[in-house]
């Protein structure tokens, strides 16, 4: 299914094939024509960094939010370092090479996590987008290096598709901790595998998917997941139901449904904040 961009159109969920009041699709949509795809990427991860910002995952110059370029594919579009999250326009991203060089856009580099989100990105031909953003509860839950259980609707989502990732375990021969940054980028992008939720410990939370949407809701579902959780067990001991494995979605089927859950939030901020296009 090929994408047809309608921006007029204030719900854009009406641009999906539908008949009686239902969709008639559960595939992500694409673009044929790649710059056209490379600007819907674009768009998105500008409008995601906005939402970002309104909920209150901002931290100084912390975070980054990266998305495969389409045309150069080992290339990602990345946030320039000092803007704020709620100022970010689609002409503000910069283009990074596998080199960590910026080869389109001006402005700053943040170079804290470049090889994290190359690595793991040339490790991985199905991820798009790559998210990994301070938001508060996450950072809270990471302390207990624990993965999120079914206690809500929201957190089940989670199940079989998530991981720990705990730096602190990387010790040298001499069991002092490992400083190498290649070693501990190949412990991450190992430990990611197949997952699209890594926890990494005492730091924060990882999401990826196949479109910048799918990872920017599922960033903003983890960490409503990481509230419920502290909420809950400062509260008590919650139940937790058993789940049977075999009763899961198919991984496309999680992804269009990740990306289509991102379709009303990208309604409200282009409506809310058109500036995010320029």
């Amino acid at each position: 299914m090929t994408i047809q961009e309608n921006d007029a159109r204030r719900h854009s969920i009406l641009a999906l094939p539908h008949a009686d009041n239902r969709l008639l699709t559960a595939q992500v949509p694409t673009h044929d024509n790649l710059q056209a795809e490379r600007l819907h990427r674009k768009q998105r991860l500008a409008a995601a960094y906005r939402l970002f910002a309104e909920l209150g995952f901002e931290v100084g110059v912390a975070g980054h939010f990266t998305a495969r370029d389409p045309i150069e594919t080992e290339h990602f579009w990345i946030n320039p370092l000092g803007v704020p999250f709620s100022q970010i326009r689609v002409s503000d991203l910069l283009r990074v090479d596998g080199e960590g060089q910026v080869v389109e856009g001006e402005g700053l580099l943040n170079t804290s996590a470049l090889d994290l989100h190359y690595e793991l990105q040339r490790a991985r031909p199905d991820v798009v987008g790559i998210a990994h953003v301070h938001g508060f509860h996450g950072r809270v839950w990471s302390s207990f290096g624990r993965l999120f259980e079914p206690i809500t609707a929201e957190s089940s989502a989670f199940i079989d598709d998530q991981v720990v990732f705990q730096r602190n375990a990387l010790r040298t021969a001499s069991g002092a901790l490992e400083q190498d940054r290649a070693i501990v980028t190949r412990a991450f992008v190992e430990r990611f595998a197949q997952y699209n939720l890594l926890v990494w410990q005492n730091h924060g939370l990882w999401t990826t998917g196949a479109t910048v949407e799918s990872a920017a809701w599922r960033f903003i579902q983890a960490d409503d997941s990481a509230r419920a959780h502290l909420l809950a067990y400062a509260a008590g001991q919650p139940l937790v139901p058993e789940i049977d494995p075999t009763d899961r979605p198919s991984k496309e089927r999680r992804e269009f449904f990740g990306w289509l859950n991102f379709l009303p939030l990208w309604d409200r901020i282009r409506l809310q904040q058109p500036d995010l296009l320029d």
